[in-house]
């Protein structure tokens, strides 16, 4: 295979949950930065927020979930979790390889689930608006 070719790629890794929030901001800028300096190209990065584990890990029940999307060269898998090993904030991480296929699969899907969020929130504000004009007849009709 081809050093060159690039794939990719999303790196989830979970952070001591006692980190305020300029810390787990500093950690993500971290390796934003670390996986462009060594050739990385960043699609997104998600703070997932602090969630309960579904087991302790290091005697902690809770995390900062951080979710990274790149696309690199394979031979940087290796130089990112060796990072992941030496660093004591982090604890779990997972990455995965994916295609460029559910790349575009996945990038529809959230989307589209992001537009369905947004015409909701339009129609509960339709609705919060014609409930406001109902309630506001309704005085009218008991003064005449």
């Amino acid at each position: 295979m081809n050093n060159n070719e690039t794939r990719n790629y999303e790196t989830i890794f979970i952070l001591d949950s006692v980190f305020e929030d300029e810390k787990v901001e500093a950690i993500v800028s971290k390796y934003n930065n670390f996986l462009t300096k060594n050739g990385g190209e960043l699609k997104t990065s998600d703070k997932w927020g602090r969630k309960k584990l579904a087991y302790p890990i290091k005697k902690r029940y809770t995390g900062h979930y951080v979710s990274i999307e790149f696309s690199a060269a394979p031979d940087l898998i290796a130089k990112l979790e060796r990072a992941y090993h030496l660093d004591d904030d982090i604890l779990r991480f997972l990455t995965v390889s994916f295609d460029k296929k559910t790349f575009v699969e996945r990038k529809a899907y959230f989307d589209k689930k992001q537009q369905d969020a947004a015409n909701r929130e339009k129609e509960a504000a339709a609705l919060r608006e014609q409930q406001a004009a109902s309630a506001e007849q309704v005085p009218e009709t008991k003064q005449q």
